[in-house]
């Protein structure tokens, strides 16, 4: 049978591989212009477009741009590191490149998780959709900031740590908005939330990394690499 047929021709049986790959890419696309529909919104206005972007997504579609944003997120990231790590640090071959890959997506997986955390203690309303389009819209400033470091280089330091703190700046910014705005804390919660999802975040990614280092170091063969210390 053909990739692209619905039915066997012989016995009109349905094709369920072909019709799940076809789901699967129309869902793909559908969260892609979801999340640039979303990023438009609060692109020049962060912290109030922030909730208009999910209201005009609606909760099923929410989680989609979320993602969307995550992988956007990551592959900024991931090319920054490229840029700014030198390339005798780096992991080596194939096998280095998906270590970089998990490392870059471990903030935006923490960042969500601890969101989820921080709606069921501070008692905010919504689900795992909300989450992960908070989670995804307040990384991002620090996604287009390693994707600038990747033009500026290393030699410009100085300048990426200050485009860093401002970023810093928009994403407690958006976390705040999103927790009031969308979860609905008040604002009084939302003070505690913000800081303490920041906190998690760092923490669980600290746990994470610490293991992948472990693993790494008692694999046969190990050998010292100064990105893995």
């Amino acid at each position: 049978m053909e990739d692209t047929a619905t039915t066997c021709p012989k016995c009109a049986a349905p094709n369920e591989s072909g019709k799940s790959a076809s789901q699967v890419a129309d869902k793909v696309k559908a969260a892609s212009k979801d999340s640039l529909q979303a990023f438009l919104k609060f692109a020049t206005d962060p912290v109030a477009g922030l909730s208009v972007a999910y209201e005009n997504l609606g909760t099923s579609r929410a989680l989609g741009a979320g993602i969307g944003f995550g992988v956007v997120f990551t592959l900024c990231v991931l090319a920054g590191a490229y840029r700014l790590i030198p390339e005798f640090v780096r992991p080596p071959g194939v096998g280095g490149f998906f270590k970089m890959l998990i490392c870059a997506i471990i903030p935006f997986v923490t960042l969500a998780g601890s969101c989820s955390l921080a709606r069921v203690v501070f008692r905010g309303k919504g689900s795992l959709s909300n989450d992960s389009f908070i989670a995804g819209a307040s990384v991002l400033p620090f996604g287009f900031v390693m994707l600038l470091a990747t033009i500026l280089g290393a030699g410009n330091i100085e300048v990426i740590g200050a485009l860093g703190v401002f970023a810093l700046c928009l994403t407690i910014l958006m976390l705040f908005a999103g927790c009031t705005r969308i979860t609905m804390m008040s604002e009084r919660m939302a003070t505690l939330a913000v800081p303490i999802m920041l906190m998690l975040s760092a923490w669980f990614s600290k746990i994470i990394y610490a293991a992948m280092i472990n693993s790494a170091s008692a694999a046969p063969g190990y050998q010292t690499n100064p990105f893995l210390q």
